[in-house]
């Protein structure tokens, strides 16, 4: 005797309700799942205020981008921050990103970059004008 599967119209009624009703909690499952995470979506809290924030300056131009660019880092930050992947960087960040700037240089020339970038001397700019020029002048006599 051969073992053969009958075509999906041969089965006797009671197995083809059987993969019907199988394949409808399936479906069914599936689409649960897929609504639950979908319901979930980014986290909430202060990134949807901010986002408007941000956009709010990418419309009206007061950000320091081209719209374009603006509205895709903002997105990407709301995107990052739904993530937990954002934060603030503290004040000891902030200082130690300041010094990071001056290790490229040499040591005779360092020791100065460490004293603009710790608020010595003068500053002139901003970011939106294409950087801040900082200056510090050393009187030297032969």
């Amino acid at each position: 005797m051969q073992n053969r599967q009958s075509p999906p119209s041969q089965l006797p009624v009671r197995h083809r309700l059987a993969r019907s009703a199988c394949a409808l909690i399936l479906g069914v499952t599936a689409l649960a799942a897929t609504s639950h995470v979908m319901a979930a979506g980014p986290k909430s809290g202060g990134d949807d205020a901010t986002y408007k924030k941000e956009r709010a300056a990418c419309m009206d131009g007061t950000s320091n981008q081209d719209r374009a660019t603006c509205l895709r880092e903002a997105g990407a930050a709301r995107y990052e921050a739904g993530r937990g992947q954002l934060s603030n960087p503290g004040e000891a960040q902030l200082q130690q990103n300041a010094q990071r700037r001056c290790e490229g240089l040499p040591q005779a020339q360092r020791s100065d970059c460490e004293a603009r970038m710790n608020g010595a001397g003068v500053s002139d700019g901003s970011a939106r004008d294409g950087g801040i020029y900082r200056e510090t002048r050393t009187i030297t006599t032969n």
